[in-house]
């Protein structure tokens, strides 16, 4: 099992929310690896709060279960693609989230 990101990319023009990206965004909370066209440039070697699953076993695995961290990441996914207008194909879907 691993989070079913959509890849709308909202969260990478969101990152000044994350103490831990600060250095990626020059003020503005725009990741400067993100790329509109074709995502984030540097995927393969993203830092780890940006992969949910590890993020999640270094970071979250002893404060609460994998189950509920996924939904709390699609909670935050979803109501930023509703604040964005995106189109509801976007939405996170998993076994505790449903579409918007």
């Amino acid at each position: 099992m691993s989070f079913p990101c959509t890849k709308c990319g909202l969260c990478c023009i969101h990152i000044d929310k994350v103490e831990q990206l600060a250095h990626y965004h020059s003020g503005d909370g725009i990741c400067m690896h993100y790329d509109p066209q074709i995502g984030c440039k540097i995927y393969q070697d993203r830092p780890i709060i940006c992969k949910i699953d590890e993020g999640y076993e270094q970071f979250f695995s002893t404060l609460m279960s994998l189950q509920k961290y996924y939904k709390v990441n699609a909670d935050a996914c979803n109501q930023l693609q509703i604040e964005h207008q995106l189109d509801k194909k976007f939405r996170i879907i998993n076994d505790n989230t449903k579409r918007i």
